[in-house]
This record gives structure tokens, C-alpha cells and sequence, in this order.
């Protein structure tokens, strides 16, 4: 087995005496793009980033990585601090502005259905150009339910012909966010996961040289070092998927009742009269709330939307009982930051629902106990 030892010298004696080429030059606008990725990646999928400091600041190495997504050289690239040229698919580079700035990276272009050598010399002259070369060895993104497909050698064959360590590279959450026939990306977390470098010694290439089962060694390390942090997160998205296939749970009365609970206590708290005439608007937006809750039960609906449909029913009950008071004349300014508030919630409902799970209750009591603490102040 190749060893990943972290204090083994990277790279080959001929890739370190390789001289300085304009492979290792930044592309062009290189940190503004990559500074603008990471604004968007984090946005829209709460993109985290673990041992990027496994990848040498300079030098030849190879970043393997599986392949869930159309996505994952961007994603493996916005938590590294150099640039990186990646084995590419042919057909975008035929797009005039994509085609320009996948050259402008020095991605290079490769027919799936007839990989050529050109492209296999072209990754050997980068990394002996001193440059990180991406390569995804599944060929292709991760068909069906195995969690990878079947890696190739190619990746091993670079490393013992260049020296180039390989930094195996995991990407959770991809297989979510980007089905298989989805036209766009879903929103959800992503998670990529560096590991300490695999590297070859002038012994092993030598051996290589007579043995090309050390191909097979490497191939199988670089698996079961991804397998290590992608298998237990595929196990626990198979655990939501049968949670979210099978009977519907009925609502959770301590969260699901609390506008409900709100409007008791804003009766319990005015003058009938007063609560008639201040409050009766938004007990329609709960009796709304409350039928919506009974019609998905006695429907036993089932399915991700009715997980969404559930957590956003109280912020869109709040949200229109924010308004109400807005078109009321009613303290404006805290009417408005209820809305802003519930408009903060949809947003973290959307893109950060690992965290709002977390925040949700507190929340909306806060949400709710603001509504209440405004209608008893515009009471006289």
C-alpha cells in the first residue's frame, strides 16, 4: 500500500528541476473569480472547506476527487490559495465565453468517449510545469446509487511518471444538491474535504517501472481515503430519504402551535372589543395556517416540499400578520422589522437549514412575542 506520510519530499527530482513555465502563472482575474465563487458558493450552498492546508502553496500536485457534480472544480478550487488546471469535458469549451475562460485556466479539453494521449501529456507537461493539476478518475459524474464510479489508472500513471504527490479530495453533499436530469443546482450544503497527500518515491517508480500494480495500490489508497468521508454522509442521506419517503409525522404541537399560542395570549391580554377590532386580521392568517396543517395530514402528504411547507407556514403567517399592521398604520418601523425578520428566516429556511433547525423555536417565539409586545402597545 502507498504510504501518506506528510513529511516525504514532494515530486520527483526531475519535476522539481523542471523550469518555471507559464503553467504556474495565475490566470487572469484568478482571485477576483475566486473570490466571487466563494460569495455565491456560500450564499447558495453554505460551502465548507477542511484541509486546504494539505495542498503545497507551490509545486507539482495532483487533486483527485469524486465527481457528483457539474460544479466541483469550482467548488474544489474556492478554499485553495492557488490555482488549479483541470481535466474538462470537451463539449464547453465549444461555448464562446465559457470555452474562453476554461482555456484562460488552462483547463484541458477531453473526449469522454475517446480519451486520446494528447490529453494525458498535456496533465504530464503542467505538473512538470510545477502546477496543481485536477483530475476527477471516475471519467465522468457519479452515476446511479453507487456512491463513485469505478476510478481509472490514469491518475496513478501521473504520479509515477511526474513524482507529483496526490491529494485525495472528498466532495459531500453534491449527489443532493445536483441530481441526476436537474437542470440547475438545489440549494443545500456542501462540504470539500482535503487529505493528506499520497506520495511515490524514486524506489516505488522504479518498481513501477517492472510492476504496474502499484497503479492498482495507489488507486485503491485514493478510494478508501475518499470512501472515509463519503460513505458515512451518503449512509446518513439515505437515512432522510426513507425518513421523508414513509409516513408523514404528525405536527409537532410545541413548535407548530405557537402562533396559535400567540393569538390565545393576545386574546387572554385585550379587551374583546380591542381584540376584535386589532387582532381578528391575524387570526385569519392562523385559521389559514391551522386548515393548511389539517388538509397536508388528512392528504398524508409526503416528500421534501411538505418538510419546507412546515417550516415556512409560521413565517408566512407572520410575514402577512407584519403586514397587516404595516397597511394599518400601526408602528411601521416594528412592523417592519417583523417582516424583515421573517423575510431573514426564509432565506436561512432555504440555504442554512442545518443551522434554523437549530434557531427555529426561539426564533419564532422572538418573531411571534414581537407581533404581541406591538399590538398591546397600539392598544390605548
Amino acid at each position: 500500500m502507498m504510504s501518506m506520510a506528510s513529511d516525504g519530499r514532494s515530486g520527483s527530482a526531475a519535476a522539481e528541476r523542471a523550469p518555471r513555465s507559464a503553467w504556474e502563472k495565475e490566470p487572469f482575474c484568478h482571485r477576483q473569480l475566486q473570490t466571487l465563487a466563494h460569495w455565491i458558493f456560500t450564499a447558495y450552498h453554505d460551502i465548507r472547506v477542511h484541509g486546504a492546508e494539505h495542498v503545497p502553496a507551490s509545486g507539482p500536485v495532483i487533486i483527485a476527487s469524486n465527481h457528483p457534480t457539474y460544479l466541483d472544480g469550482a467548488f474544489l478550487m474556492v478554499g485553495l490559495h492557488r490555482s488549479v488546471r483541470f481535466m474538462a469535458w470537451e463539449k464547453p469549451f465549444r461555448l464562446p465565453l465559457l470555452g474562453a475562460l476554461m482555456r484562460s485556466y488552462g483547463s484541458i479539453p477531453v473526449d469522454m468517449k475517446k480519451p486520446g494521449r494528447g490529453s494525458f501529456e498535456a496533465a504530464v507537461k503542467v505538473l512538470r510545469g510545477g502546477a496543481a493539476f485536477g483530475i476527477f478518475p471516475e471519467g465522468g459524474r457519479t452515476k446511479g446509487l453507487a456512491p463513485m464510479n469505478p476510478f481509472k489508472s490514469g491518475v496513478a500513471r501521473l504520479a509515477m511518471i511526474t513524482g507529483a504527490p496526490i491529494v485525495p479530495a472528498t466532495i459531500v453533499g453534491g449527489r443532493r444538491v445536483w441530481r441526476k436530469g436537474d437542470l440547475l443546482p438545489k440549494p443545500g450544503p456542501i462540504t470539500v474535504c482535503f487529505h493528506p497527500p499520497i506520495r511515490v518515491d524514486s524506489s516505488q517508480r522504479l518498481r513501477w517501472r517492472r510492476d504496474k500494480t502499484l497503479e492498482k495500490e495507489i488507486v485503491t489508497d485514493l478510494i478508501e481515503t475518499i470512501h472515509r468521508k463519503l460513505l458515512p454522509a451518503l449512509r446518513k442521506e439515505e437515512r432522510v430519504d426513507r425518513l421523508l419517503a414513509g409516513p408523514p409525522q404528525p405536527p409537532a404541537a410545541a413548535i407548530e402551535g405557537i402562533p396559535l399560542y400567540f393569538l390565545f395570549l393576545s386574546y387572554l391580554m385585550l379587551p374583546f372589543d380591542s381584540w376584535v377590532h386589532h387582532a381578528r386580521p391575524a387570526a385569519y392568517w392562523v385559521a389559514g395556517y391551522a386548515a393548511a396543517l389539517s388538509v397536508e395530514l388528512f392528504l398524508e402528504a409526503r416528500g421534501l416540499w411538505v418538510k419546507w411547507l412546515r417550516n415556512l407556514l409560521p413565517w408566512i403567517v407572520l410575514l402577512g400578520m407584519a403586514f397587516q399592521r404595516m397597511n394599518a398604520g400601526h408602528a411601521p418601523i416594528r412592523a417592519a422589522s417583523g417582516a424583515a425578520l421573517a423575510v431573514f428566516v426564509v432565506w436561512m429556511q432555504i440555504f442554512r437549514f442545518p443551522a434554523y433547525r437549530r434557531l427555529r423555536t426561539p426564533l419564532l417565539i422572538a418573531g411571534y412575542g414581537g407581533w404581541l409586545v406591538d399590538l398591546l402597545r397600539s392598544v390605548p
